[in-house]
Parts: structure tokens; sequence; C-alpha cells
């Protein structure tokens, strides 16, 4: 079977309407995202345990497990970006920090706050692809 090329996300936010504005503003600006939704971020850990994924995007205010206890987690088993995509305001920043967050972004009504949130998506994502190739001893260079 054909799989898509592009970035792989999981998405994990407890609320059905984020997931599914999020996806679609998201897939509308890049269709090479392949956006996985899941409403419960212990099913999120199991996911991340059976399907490669290439970041992780979570809201920080879920039921049973916050964003930063995911993040933490995750990131005790895994190199994988992650992303603290909140409409919390930036009193939860230090601890995202601490638990390896690599980006916070907030929620906002308007929906140009999904722009940064693609950028921020593509800049986590080449980062960890560039330390896993210094990691390995295959650094490209370019003079371009």
């Amino acid at each position: 079977m054909y799989e898509k090329k592009g970035i792989k996300i999981l998405h994990v936010d407890d609320e059905e309407s984020q997931l599914l504005f999020t996806k679609h503003f998201l897939q509308t600006l890049d269709d090479s995202f392949i956006v996985d939704s899941i409403s419960d971020p212990r099913e999120a850990l199991r996911q991340v345990n059976t399907n490669r994924y290439d970041i992780i995007v979570s809201d920080y205010k879920m039921d049973k497990l916050n964003g930063v206890q995911l993040a933490i987690k995750i990131k005790k088993k895994m190199n994988i970006p992650f992303i603290l995509y909140t409409g919390q305001d930036f009193d939860v920043m230090d601890s995202a920090i601490m638990s390896g967050v690599d980006y916070y972004v907030k929620k906002e009504i308007d929906p140009s706050h999904y722009h940064l949130l693609y950028k921020r998506i593509h800049q986590a994502v080449e980062t960890n692809q560039t330390g896993l190739r210094k990691k390995n001893g295959v650094e490209l260079v370019s003079n371009i």
C-alpha cells in the first residue's frame, strides 16, 4: 500500500473541536502533514510506542495526564520533538521547558496562530533531524 511521505504528527487534545480544527488548518497549510488526532493522553503514550511520529503536538490541560506530564513520559523513552499547544498562559512555560518541550504555542481565537504552529512544527522537526544527522556523524553541508 502507498504511504504518503511527509511530517507525521501526533496531536493530543481532549477537546474534539480542537482536534478537528487543528488538523484541518495544518493540512490546509501543508498537505504533506499527516495528522493523527487522539483525545486521550494515555492512548498517545501507547501510540508513540507502536507508530513512528516526527513530532508530538499536545494540549496542556487534559484529564488524566497534562501535556507536561505527557512530555516527560515520552522524552524519557525517545528523542522526539514536542510542542505544547495550549490556551494556558505562560505560567506553565517554566515547567514545560524543564520537561523538555521544544516549543510553546498559545492557542488563540484568531486562526492566524495556526501559521505559527505550522512554522514551529517545521523548525522542531528540522532541528531534530539535523541533531540526529550530527549524532550519527552524517552532517550535510550546503553553500546555498
